[in-house]
């Protein structure tokens, strides 16, 4: 009794050892950055509703497609607010507890196989080619679902072997319900609903029985796990009705009735490469794509993680004693089972995510490796099994522990600098607008992509009208488009108001009614485009030369105080720098205070800033202009003439001015080619 108690002890501490190994790892991984994280993608709709609304708001969000998501999100609004910091540390822990519950997982189903079965949970945790972990807050119900259904499955696993009928009960109870839980967030995990029924499978194999009694068995044992995705397929196929067309069932299995051939076969095509991407593709892929410019200084940093990692590596393998279990002999059974689990939790972990039209795309759709992921966990460690050399097995999977942390590493050092162009852009507003008027339409063209409108209608909502525009339901006071053709389209046709309404988010953009703000390059200034007086970079995409005719600066309302962004989610203000003073002179600049002008040029040339997108030197040139400061003018002139059409522009509205003969004549000679 005493031995077996002692044991039990050891295993714990064992056990706990690797669990603090995965959470150091995954630590210095995924939390290096979390800090200087703001708002991605649809966090920036999400938590202007529950600001406006309330936290019940999301009740009415997921109800088109996701109820049970507002069960994660309340609760977590109301604990967090809106502060990403606290989900990005909450969606991390959710990550670890499903690479802890995947480890006990596997040790119930292969025990003697401890480094192995590390090694697995160590790349399920570590996948490269899940790049969405720092979209924390929509994500949040991504990842403590993959965490329920982790822990649903080892629940199902441990029920099997409990020696109580009351001990089983109580465990297929807890499973069912955090299964549902799980398939509640998102649909498409019901591909993990394979890993728990092969497993079963595993355990089932072993017992030395019948084949018929072997059946008899796995559906005594699965029986009560059958009501997992039983339940939750009956409420999702006949009793629940999307609204959203990614989501509903009938629409997108409508090419399965009209064409099944034609379906079939790029169904096998996709599910091939979904395959290759997610096994091989995902450990170099995204690495590749993501630190595509880097220095070397941001190379030697990245470099220095994945060593620490390593580090962290070798020194608990010097500290735990394990033996070494992956060794290349004759006993095979054990591979074979991974062989066949972790084969088909990829199939199955792609087999619903394509089956409604989607795809492995590590740019904009890396969430659907996730569930088949667990397979790519399995069957690498299960490949280096078979190199005999235990050194150069470790190399090998040092490797790809080095391969991941820097896809992490690379993935949140691009998102850190997202979040600090949006910050930067969003507070240059700050200091060129004031206030805009309700209904002024916004289109945007940041340094960075914005591809949906709520990209730009919720960081604008949040800086000029944080609450909503209607008692009864979310309505932002400043709509916007999203600038692509479709949009210069309805602005060259003077259509008039469009309506919008996501997730129960109504917004009303109008096409006779639009600001444009661009930000040409990352080194540029944010530029507020004016019908009156048309200026564009010589770096401007040509969709904002566009549309920057029909742009009003009249929306802007002159006079009123500046407001300050919130810190959450706008950070601090960045240093006063070239840009706050181009900005504040060209808000004097419209309302005619050239005074104002002068006094911000004199101070910016005295501080030794300067223009790195030529064309923000119009408002000083117009002011010294006005003042016949001839020295000044030749001074900017010798900037522009690097910039042919800044300086041609520069010539257009210049010599358009009411000037003394000597000036004009000396602008012509600096501005106007001959």
């Amino acid at each position: 009794m005493m031995a077996m108690q002692k044991t039990k002890s050891m295993l714990r501490s064992e056990f706990f050892m690797e669990g603090l190994l995965l959470a150091l790892i995954s630590g210095i991984t995924y939390l290096i950055f979390v800090p200087q994280f703001g708002y991605f993608n649809d966090d920036w709709y999400l938590m202007y509703a529950a600001g406006a609304r309330g936290p019940s708001v999301f009740w009415d969000i997921f109800a088109i497609d996701r109820p049970l998501r507002a069960l994660v999100m309340i609760p977590a609004y109301i604990l967090f607010g809106a502060n990403p910091l606290y989900y990005n540390v909450g969606a991390f822990l959710f990550r670890l507890l499903s690479g802890v519950f995947f480890l006990w997982t596997l040790r119930m189903l292969w025990p003697e196989r401890k480094q192995l079965t590390l090694w697995m949970a160590l790349l399920f945790l570590l996948y490269p080619g899940f790049l969405s972990q720092p979209n924390a807050i929509d994500y949040f119900c991504h990842l403590s679902g993959l965490a329920a259904g982790m822990l649903s499955i080892g629940l199902t696993l441990k029920a099997v072997q409990a020696d109580t009928w009351l001990r089983k009960i109580y465990l297929y109870a807890a499973s069912i319900l955090l299964g549902w839980f799980c398939l509640g967030q998102i649909e498409w995990y019901i591909g993990l609903e394979f890993f728990r029924f092969a497993c079963l499978l595993v355990l089932v194999f072993r017992l030395n029985e019948t084949l018929w009694k072997k059946a008899l068995r796995f559906f005594q044992y699965s029986l009560p796990a059958f009501f997992i995705p039983g339940v939750f397929l009956v409420w999702r196929l006949f009793f629940f009705e999307s609204e959203r067309g990614a989501t509903d069932v009938d629409m997108q299995l409508g090419d399965v009735r009209g064409e099944p051939v034609q379906f079939a076969l790029k169904f096998l095509s996709t599910l091939l490469n979904d395959f290759v991407d997610v096994l091989v593709n995902a450990w170099w892929l995204p690495l590749r794509r993501l630190s595509a410019g880097f220095t070397a200084s941001q190379w030697l940093a990245g470099l220095g993680v994945a060593a620490l990692a390593l580090l962290l590596l070798w020194l608990f393998s010097r500290v735990v004693q394990m033996p070494g279990d992956v060794e290349s002999g004759s006993r095979s059974g054990w591979r074979r089972e991974v062989i066949l689990v972790g084969l088909g939790a990829i199939i199955f972990g792609l087999f619903s995510v394509i089956l409604v039209g989607r795809s492995v795309d590590f740019k904009n759709y890396s969430r659907y490796t996730l569930i088949a992921s667990v397979g790519a966990a399995l069957l690498w460690p299960l490949a280096l099994s078979f190199v005999s050399n235990m050194r150069a097995r470790n190399v090998l999977f040092g490797v790809l522990i080095a391969s991941a942390v820097l896809t992490h590493y690379s993935n949140g050092f691009i998102k850190a600098r997202e979040t600090e162009a949006t910050r930067n852009f969003w507070w240059q507003v700050s200091w060129r607008i004031p206030q805009l008027t309700p209904g002024a339409t916004v289109i945007t063209r940041y340094a960075v992509a914005a591809e949906e409108d709520y990209f730009t209608w919720g960081p604008a909502n949040l800086l000029y009208y944080p609450e909503s525009n209607h008692e009864k339901y979310v309505q932002p006071a400043i709509p916007a488009f999203v600038l692509n053709e479709d949009t210069i389209a309805g602005v060259f046709a003077h259509e008039g108001q469009d309506y919008s309404n996501r997730r129960s988010i109504r917004t009303y953009p109008n096409y006779r009614s639009i600001l444009a703000l661009s930000q040409p390059t990352v080194f540029s200034c944010v530029q507020v485009m004016d019908l009156r007086q048309v200026e564009l970079s010589s770096k401007e995409d040509s969709r904002v030369a566009d549309i920057a005719p029909f742009s009003e600066a009249d929306q802007i309302i002159l006079g009123e105080a500046f407001r300050i962004p919130p810190a959450i989610p706008f950070g601090a203000e960045p240093p006063v720098e070239w840009c706050y003073y181009y900005e504040k002179a060209s808000y004097a600049r419209q309302v005619g205070d050239w005074a104002e002008v002068l006094r911000l040029g004199e101070e910016a040339n005295s501080l030794g800033f300067v223009a790195r997108d030529q064309i923000e030197w119009m408002p000083f040139l117009q002011a010294y202009a006005y003042a016949d400061d001839l020295s000044r003018l030749s001074e900017i002139a010798s900037f522009m003439t690097s910039d042919l059409p800044a300086l041609q522009q520069a010539c257009q509205t210049l010599t358009a001015l009411p000037l003394n003969a000597a000036t004009s004549e000396e602008i012509t000679r600096l501005f106007c080619l001959k």
